[in-house]
This record gives structure tokens, sequence and C-alpha cells, in this order.
């Protein structure tokens, strides 16, 4: 061997250990959490695979989507180039597409994972803090849960997080920083294609240079470039769509964006403040006890010391950790600046959370390159208050032990053995064309039918849920109507309607995910209002089981004059 092909091979040994010394162990943790843990929560994945999978079929229904344009078509481009392997392992085209979007996700958060190391690096931080607030990242419930389902949230991430490491990685020439600069912007564009939200955090995104690292001429070269490259992608991608779609007028574009928001029209700052939390640490369902007791629920009242007996303190410490941040960084030039970073990224996500949806654990995803970013920085400072590193590593610790614990595969086993205990004498009866109703779409067996879709249960048997309800959406001011309509339906398609005992209950168990009040537009009494008035047979399971819904004629007559009503048919509370 030649001396220079020696060298050579020794560079690139040398090169291949570097990068395995920095990646390597965030990614070994990374493969070993998402096989040890599952998603509890599969957000709208069911939704996405019924629409590529009609896509496949020939029919289109609802294929382009404002707010994940992205997603659908690339997750049907491959399913499409791998089709022939996933047939291979005897997959139906339903169960191929699941997976499909399921490796989308995963390939893109081992994105994120890098990424975020990647950045930290660039930035120069300490290398044991990097490592640490990294898996601090990877334990984090929005991303552990939102990396192991198949909706478009991660991806976007990865694309927002590779942008920002593009834009504050250091250029050695000037052709090379414009071409990273149009790069990073093409990145964010992808971000918001994949999930419109990330459009509040592309701004400080695309400021991070000269937040971090001052006012510099190159700088503001980056800062002129890549939002031009993103305006551009997002406009070219959105205008293209709206000509597949034959859609030419703004009343049109303003229907089709509506559409994306599916009737949600929940707010509120108390919403933000226990799902920004949320979205960091798991607390069970420990935040539909404190809605009942701000609320004050009539049904299920809730006392102040049973909320200190519960994971008050998860939200206590959360909040202590981010207040001690705040401080931590307020105490050195370069935190300040890590700060305005943080603020100017996060800020416009949290209030569009008051206004909208503040609740759910995705929402915050945007703002998480500038949290750890921030977190990092903090965590490396040499005016770090003890008491607050503490604090944060505390956070750290809680947060990683609660996730884990919450979504082991382990944990999430015993909960589908209790739902499924509760469908046993239901199952066998059950028609291709059947529907199950539960109350709320909250159920555990709506969530059990959606987020595990490999269960065997959910495989094998005609079991397909629906809820009768779903608050915070406008949907709760036609529930009969919509009830009737899908009942006459699967009756006239020879399928039969369950639904859950519940209905007829004078009061919602303390179990089931009820706050009344919560949504003014409902009432529990109106449930057993209504189907006290229709026949029920056929009761299946324990108190918690169902009752067949026969399709009598006086049943017909009352469905049938429910569906023709125009008015609303809500009794409205409070």
């Amino acid at each position: 061997m030649q001396p220079t092909t020696r060298m050579k091979s020794s560079t690139n040994w040398m090169t291949l250990r570097f990068y395995l010394r920095r990646f390597g162990p965030v990614a070994a943790i990374y493969v070993l959490v998402t096989l040890g843990t599952d998603a509890f929560f599969m957000a709208d994945t069911a939704d996405y695979v019924r629409s590529i999978v009609a896509r496949i079929e020939g029919r289109y229904d609802s294929f382009w989507e404002f707010g994940h344009l992205f997603w659908r078509p690339l997750g049907w481009l491959s399913f499409q180039a791998l089709k022939g392997l996933l047939a291979g392992f005897g997959m139906t085209t339903r169960v191929g597409v699941i997976w499909t979007l399921l490796a989308l996700n995963w390939i893109a958060g081992l994105i994120c994972v890098l990424a975020l190391r990647a950045l930290f690096a660039s930035l120069r931080e300490r290398a044991w803090v990097n490592d640490l607030v990294t898996v601090a990242f990877i334990f984090a419930q929005g991303f552990l849960n939102n990396v192991q389902i198949g909706s478009s949230y991660i991806p976007g991430l990865a694309c927002l997080m590779v942008g920002m490491y593009l834009l504050l990685r250091r250029p050695d020439s000037n052709s090379r920083f414009t071409l990273t600069s149009a790069l990073a912007g093409v990145m964010f564009g992808c971000a918001i294609c994949f999930w419109f939200l990330y459009l509040w955090a592309i701004p400080a995104a695309l400021l991070s240079p000269l937040l971090l690292w001052g006012f510099k001429q190159t700088r503001l070269r980056q800062v002129a470039v890549a939002p031009l490259t993103c305006t551009l992608f997002v406009g070219v991608a959105y205008l293209l769509v709206l000509g597949l779609l034959g859609i030419h007028t703004v009343a049109g574009v303003r229907e089709w964006i509506a559409s994306a928001s599916h009737g949600n029209d929940t707010k509120g700052l108390t919403r933000m403040v226990f799902g920004l939390a949320r979205s960091f640490i798991n607390m069970g369902n420990d935040g539909m006890l404190f809605k009942r007791f701000l609320i004050g629920d009539v049904y299920n009242p809730v006392s102040l010391w049973t909320l200190l007996q519960l994971s008050l303190w998860k939200l206590a410490l959360f909040y202590l950790c981010l207040l001690t941040l705040v401080v931590t960084l307020l105490r050195s030039l370069g935190g300040r600046r890590t700060l305005a970073l943080l603020a100017f990224g996060s800020l416009p996500i949290v209030c569009f959370a008051i206004l909208f949806d503040g609740g759910a654990v995705e929402r915050y995803l945007p703002l998480y390159p500038f949290v750890f970013v921030a977190l990092a920085y903090g965590l490396c400072s040499d005016r770090l208050w003890k008491p607050a590193n503490y604090v944060m590593l505390a956070f750290i610790v809680a947060a990683t032990a609660t996730n884990l614990i919450a979504m082991s595969k382990w944990a999430l086993s015993r909960q589908q053995d209790a739902v499924v205990a509760r469908t046993a004498e239901l199952e066998p009866r059950l028609k291709p064309q059947s529907k199950v109703f539960t109350v709320t779409w909250l159920d555990e067996l709506v969530n059990f039918n959606r987020s595990f879709p490999f269960h065997p249960i959910n495989v094998r048997s005609n079991l397909l849920v629906n809820s009768l309800v779903t608050p915070g959406t406008t949907q709760v001011e036609h529930w009969r109507e919509e009830f009737a309509k899908q009942t006459l339906t699967i009756w006239r398609n020879g399928g039969d309607v369950w639904v859950s005992k519940q209905v007829l209950w004078e009061r919602p168990p303390s179990t089931l995910n009820w706050v009344e009040g919560d949504d003014k537009r409902i009432s529990w009494k109106d449930f057993p209002a209504f189907f006290s008035r229709l026949e029920l047979t056929t009761p299946t399971g324990n108190e918690d089981g169902f009752l067949l819904v026969p399709p009598s004629p006086p049943n017909q007559q009352i469905l049938e004059e429910a569906q023709a009503k125009t008015k609303k048919l809500i009794t409205r509370t409070g």
C-alpha cells in the first residue's frame, strides 16, 4: 500500500471515529428508546392512512390538505416505491401504508436528533451538556410520542432543525455561504409544507444568526437569501396545489384553509399552560382533573387537596425550570442573546396556542429547537447559579423517567388489555358494516382503535369505533343529527349500531374523560334525554359494555325526524 493511500485511509478512519464519538451515543439511545416505547396517541394517523389508501384506489378525497400539504403525497410516493417489498411480507395495502408512514416518521426523528447534536456542536457548547440535552430532547413527551406515529409533525421539525443548523454552521467561502443559506430556506419551506404552523417558528429561525452572534454584513446576507428562498418555495408549492384542486377564487382558498381546522374551536390560557407543560412531561389524565377543579364540574368535583396529591409537582417543576433558565440567561451577554432567540421563537407559538387548541401536545413542537438550545447554553453558562443547575437537571431526570414509564411498551400493553376486556363479548357480534359509538372522542376505546392499529383485535375484527361528540369542536352542535344520519346509513348497508351503556347513565363516570362545563354547548344530561327515547337491546359486557340500537320502526322514525331537522338540536347549558 502506497504511503498516500495509507494516509487517506488513516484520515478516513479518524473522521469516522470523530463522527461516531459525536453522534453515535445519541443515535444509539434514540434507537433503544424507540424500541422500548410506543406512542400512546396516534393523533390523525388513521385519517392520513385512509386518505392515502383512497388515493391508491383511485379516489382523491382530502388528499391535498392545507395544513399538511406534503405529508399525504410523500406517504403515497413512498408506499408506491416500497409496495413490492411490503407485499413480500404479506401486508395489506392499509397495513403497508401505516408502516410506511411510521418509517418516514422514525427516520425524520433520527434526523432531528442528529441535527440538534450538530447544532449544539456548531454553537460550541460543552460536549457532555450537548449529549445530555439531546437525550432530554429524545425523552420529551411531544417528541417521543409523535416520532412513533404517522403524522407530519416530526418531518416538519426535522426540516426546521436542519435549516437552523445550515444557517448557524460556519461556512468556508462566500459561494458556499449563499448556497447554504438558500438550502436552509428550502428546508424552512418544507417544514411549513409538512405542517403550516411551523410558520410561527420560521422568523426566529431565519434571524437566529443575528440574534445569537450579532449583526454583520455576511449574516445580513443570510437573512436576505434564506427567507426569499423559503417564500418562493412555499408560494410555488401552494400555487401548484391550488391549480390541481381547481381553486381559483379567494372564497375557495378560504374554504380550503378553514377545512384544515376540522371544526376545532378550543382556546384559552389555561389549556395553553397545561398543554405546554404536557408537551415536555407526561401528566397522565391529571389535566382533566385540573379542568374539573377550575371549571367546577358538578358531576365529578375535584378539591384542591386532590390536586396537590397528584402531579401538580410536575407542572410546578416545569415552570420553575423555565423560570430558572430565564434568570440564568439574563446573567450574561451570550445568555441574553439566547434568551432573545427563545422569546422570539416561542412567543408567537404560545400566543397562537392560546387562541387555538392549546391543549394539544404537538402544538409546541415548533418551539423545541429554541428551548433546547437555550437549555444547553444555560447549563454551560459560567454565570450559572448552582440551585438553578439543580432545578434544570431535576426536571430533565423527572421528565425522562416519567415519560419512559408512561410510554413503555409494558405500560401500554396493560392499558390495551383493559380495553380488550371491555369489548370481549361485543367483538364476535360485529358485522362488517357495523359501528360502535362511545360518548366522547376521548374515550379510551376510540384511542385504542385509532392508536394501536396492529393489535390483533383491530386487525382481525370489524371493530369500527366513533364517538357521539368531540368536545371543543363545532360538531357538538349537531351531534344528534349526525348520529341519526350515520345510523340510518349503516342500517341500509346491512350493519348494526352499538352504543356505550354510558349513554343512559345519569352522571358520567369519574374515569371517563368528560368535564361537565368544559364545552358549554353540550351537557351530559343530553345523552340520556335522547337515548332513553330509543329502543336499546342485547346488552354486552359489564356496566361499561354496549347496547344494540335495532332498526325497529320506532327507532327509524325518531332518527329520521332527528336527521330532518335543520336547526341546531343542542340543549345549551350555563
